[in-house]
Order: C-alpha cells, then sequence, then structure tokens
C-alpha cells in the first residue's frame, strides 16, 4: 500500500537534488523531497562541518538493509573514480558553452560515441556535491550546448542568479531554496532512504524511514538520488554589488543517468531544426500540442547499470 504518489522523489536536498526538484516542477510534475539532515539545530554548526566531506565522498552510497537496493547502487558507482580529498567549500562549477548555430542544428552529423567519456562524466559527478543520478533516463525539453572542449552536453537552465567573486556553495544553496519556496516545494527532514521498490525490473518508488515509521511512496517517472544538504547552517550573506548574471543549470550527457548542476553565462536557447515540408511541420506541431506539460521519462535498466559504451 502506497502513502503517497508523486512524479518524481527526491532523495537528498543538496544542490542537485533541489535543482532536480525545480526542474520537475517547471515540467509541470509532483515532486516529493526528503533530506536525511535533522532540523537546524543551534550546536549543529561542529557537527555539520565534521560530516560535509563524507557526505560529498559517499552520497550514493546508501548502506540499507535491502538486498536490491544496495545490489542497484553497488552497480551504478562500480568502476567510478572517486576522489580521495574534498574540501569542505567546493567552488561551483562553471562552464563555457554556446548554442548551436542553425547549421549545427540542421546538421545530420551524429556526434561519435565514447563510453570512456560517459565514465569520466559520471565520476564528476558522482564525486561533486552537486551531482545528481536518475535511475530512468529523464525526457525533459533539454537544450543541446557545445562545450569549450568540443563536446555536445544537454542542459536545463532552472533560472539565473547574481554571481560575483567570493561566492560560493552557500549562495547557491540560497539561491536554490528561495526558488524552491517560490514553487511550494517542502523539504521533509530526518528522513532517510530506506529502499528503492522494483517491480518487473523497474523502479516504482521508494520506502521512507521517518521519525513516524516507514512512508511508501510511488513514483511515476523514477527517483531522483543527490547529495543531502550540506550546509544546514546558513552562512550565507548578500554581497552589495552584483555580478555577472549566470545561469544555473542541470547538465547532463546523453546516454547517461548522471547530471550535475553548473554555472554558464550563456543562456540555453532551443534550435528547432527546420523542415521545408509545411505538411510535415504541421504535423509535428500538432504533436507537440497533444504532449503533457510532463513528458514521460524512459524506464532503463535497473538491475545492473548498462556498461559504458552500450
Amino acid at each position: 500500500m502506497w502513502d503517497e504518489e508523486v512524479d518524481v522523489a527526491v532523495i537528498g536536498a543538496g544542490a542537485g537534488g533541489l535543482a532536480n526538484a525545480i526542474a520537475t516542477v517547471d515540467s509541470g510534475g509532483e515532486v516529493f523531497v526528503v533530506d536525511a539532515a535533522q532540523p537546524l539545530r543551534v550546536d549543529a554548526a561542529a557537527v555539520a562541518l565534521r560530516e560535509r566531506v563524507d557526505i560529498r565522498r559517499s552520497w550514493l552510497l546508501h548502506d540499507t538493509l535491502d538486498l536490491e537496493t544496495n545490489e542497484y547502487v553497488a552497480a551504478v558507482v562500480e568502476g567510478l573514480q572517486e576522489s580521495s580529498e574534498a574540501s569542505p567549500d567546493p567552488t561551483v562549477p562553471r562552464r563555457c558553452a554556446r548554442n548551436l548555430s542553425r547549421e549545427e542544428a540542421n546538421s545530420r552529423f551524429v556526434e561519435p560515441f565514447v563510453g570512456s567519456r560517459l565514465g569520466a562524466w559520471a565520476s564528476q559527478c558522482y564525486t561533486s556535491p552537486y551531482g545528481l543520478l536518475y535511475t530512468s533516463m529523464r525526457d525533459w525539453r533539454t537544450t543541446t550546448m557545445r562545450s569549450s572542449d568540443g563536446e555536445s552536453i544537454q542542459v536545463r537552465s532552472i533560472g539565473a542568479m547574481e554571481w560575483a567573486d567570493g561566492l560560493g556553495a552557500s549562495a547557491l544553496r540560497h539561491w536554490l531554496m528561495a526558488e524552491s519556496r517560490q514553487r511550494d516545494i517542502e523539504i521533509e527532514t530526518d528522513v532517510a532512504l530506506e529502499r528503492i521498490v522494483f517491480e518487473e525490473g523497474a523502479v516504482v518508488g521508494v520506502v521512507l524511514t521517518t521519525p513516524h515509521g516507514p512512508y511508501a511512496v510511488r513514483t511515476r517517472a523514477g527517483v531522483t538520488l543527490a547529495p543531502r544538504d550540506q550546509d544546514p547552517i546558513s552562512d550565507y550573506r548578500d554581497v552589495p554589488t552584483p555580478g555577472e548574471r549566470l545561469h544555473v543549470c542541470i547538465v547532463g550527457r546523453n546516454a547517461s543517468r548522471f547530471g550535475r548542476v553548473e554555472l554558464l553565462a550563456t543562456e540555453p536557447e532551443t534550435v528547432r531544426p527546420t523542415c521545408t515540408g509545411s505538411r510535415r511541420q504541421l504535423r509535428e506541431g500538432m504533436h507537440e500540442a497533444r504532449q503533457p506539460a510532463l513528458e514521460g521519462w524512459r524506464c532503463g535498466k535497473v538491475h545492473g547499470y548498462p556498461a559504458f559504451g552500450q
């Protein structure tokens, strides 16, 4: 018996979890966000400082009593390189990227698939406090952009914020919390993942451990795992002089379930291919008009993460 049903359950209310929740709501979906952090305490600063690095190093290593959940997580992280050092105040990732030109958008060129690149990307997200993992392949309306290294990235912008030298994780989290409140996104604290629920090899929900007992949440579009709140003690201070305006984005790669929150100076713009056949344009327009606000995510392989390159 399920206690609640939503589109996406987000486990971890750090930067990645909040960004994913905002993107889900903006796509017209329902989201349920939980975080293992306890409610704020005035004496929690020392504990929070000790835990922040450990949280970042092991945000996917959920040690549950459920065998299927442990096997799934172990398969996801298999082969990924984990950083041995983590800063208590890591720099928010910034990326130089540009929108595709009309010619590039209309080109039939398919970028070569290199599995090792996906492995490197997954490791970056896995070791980042801004990373996140989707149990299902999301199907948002992302924008394809070209990174400064020449590779294609999939970008979903969730808004823009003023950024200046000296700002860091606290400023980003402050902005994400404000955006979450504007969308009426509630965060259930002191709640931990007990197990992921599978049906016929597909992720269909989660069972959570709460102060009041188990709580079962069914998901229509999968589960997102992300680092939990890494900055429960708000030490953010407003910067008197605004700097540049940067776009807060979820950045991903095709065929990867991993993503990461990054800052981009260039606003993502969708450049749709031009079709010469008017009837085809009409059919595509009618098809898009019939699509619901939240398009379905594609469920991927669950028992064992697909090998990179497949």
